[in-house]
């Protein structure tokens, strides 16, 4: 009976620790609990909506009138059905090449950016210097974010933070719950991880090193200076003036804070919006988002990574990336054959491809969540290469017929 009773006790007494500790920070156990969920569904909650009009129509070209061969557009959807993509989206001088949907997709359905949303932080810092939110990208993090004021990591500027070249040290990634490591991500207050991590040994803007807490700090930069929600400060800003549809910003607990260096689900047609912004050197929809000026010093080298800007990939050189950049050993077979291609960049080889000298769009988007959302290999500048040789094609059958 002795026994019985101890054992009693002791169940009682993991039981109230473990809801003591799951009460702590719930939703950081529940998403703990996701991570071992091999076919994750698409979408994170919880989120803010953010609420567009779809005010911007893309023009679609009629077949006659397209200016990418038809065999280009068919190798591009093969390559993109080889790595279970959902969508690819051309748009070429302004008007709609190819819109293409997996089956069982269609142009409605959101999908997790996952790091493609970083090149936002790059766009919005812009957005504020011009509304005098921000007084220069030079200025140190400290003079915004109150709590490293007088802390050494105050000292790093914005431009640290957009160049990946901050200094502060990345959290690593560990299955251990009891590790802060995962906490900056899952936790329901992730503020709080956010501003706990320590300097690295180099010094800030001596090398490239990429760390999403940078594009979180710049996020709630944008929060702190505005005095806006983030979903509302993307709204104003952004999708209503783009024309862009809705998305959903995921957060990480019911009206707290917002994920900034991934995790901003929309359909794919307002990623194509956001590439004819970048296109359009900030204009799009009839409304100008920022200053020229601003887009050409987002996709200008950094001293630290020539493949790299503000929160921008890079395309200029090959390789296009770091070798090995990703769980998913992305390759590149050649260079961009226009060579002004810049890019975002998302965790599963989410993509949208700019090229302005052509006026060239185009995006793939694929699976994003769970463990390995899309096999080894992808050749990163296949797509937009294909596209840029049906034009060429196209361009060459033109000038023989006059």
């Amino acid at each position: 009976m002795k026994v019985l009773k101890s054992f009693i006790w002791i169940v009682l007494g993991l039981a109230v620790v473990t809801n003591v500790i799951y009460w702590q920070d719930p939703w950081f156990w529940r998403r703990y609990v996701m991570l071992f969920d091999p076919s994750p569904e698409e979408g994170l909650k919880p989120f803010d909506l953010v609420q567009g009009d779809g005010s911007y129509v893309i023009p679609v070209a009629a077949v006659e009138t397209r200016t990418v061969t038809q065999a280009a557009l068919d190798e591009a959807v093969t390559y993109a059905k080889e790595f279970d993509s959902y969508a690819v989206i051309v748009v070429h001088k302004g008007e709609i090449q190819l819109e293409w949907y997996a089956a069982g997709r269609n142009a409605n359905d959101l999908t997790e950016s996952q790091s493609m949303h970083k090149t936002l932080m790059g766009l919005f810092v812009g957005t504020a210097i011009e509304d005098g939110l921000i007084e220069a990208v030079d200025d140190p993090v400290g003079k915004y974010i109150e709590e490293w004021r007088n802390d050494p990591r105050g000292d790093v500027t914005l431009k640290n933070l957009l160049q990946m070249s901050s200094g502060l040290e990345p959290y690593g990634f560990a299955f251990n719950p009891f590790n802060d490591e995962m906490k900056w991500l899952y936790s329901g207050h992730t503020t709080e991880f956010l501003l706990d991590m320590p300097l690295a040994d180099w010094e800030q803007g001596t090398k490239y090193q990429y760390n999403n807490l940078n594009s979180e700090l710049l996020g709630l930069v944008i929060e702190r200076v505005s005095g806006k929600r983030y979903a509302d400060y993307l709204e104003e800003k952004l999708w209503r003036p783009m024309g862009g549809d809705r998305a959903q910003v995921w957060t990480d607990h019911e009206g707290g804070s917002a994920h900034t260096s991934c995790c901003l689900a929309t359909p794919a047609m307002d990623w194509a919006r956001f590439g004819m912004m970048l296109a359009g050197k900030g204009e799009v929809n009839g409304n100008r988002i920022v200053s020229e000026a601003w887009i050409d010093e987002m996709t200008t080298r950094s001293p630290s990574a020539a493949h790299y800007g503000y929160q921008t990939w890079l395309g200029y050189d090959h390789p296009s990336f770091p070798t090995g950049f990703g769980a998913s050993a992305p390759i590149a077979s050649e260079p961009y054959l226009a060579r002004d291609t810049f890019l975002t960049w998302g965790r599963g080889q989410q993509h949208v491809w700019v090229s302005p000298s052509m006026d060239l769009v185009v995006l793939r988007i694929g699976p994003a969540l769970g463990r390995n959302p899309i096999k080894a290999d992808f050749d990163v500048p296949k797509i937009p290469n294909i596209i840029v040789r049906g034009i060429q094609a196209k361009a060459a059958v033109a000038a023989r017929a006059e």
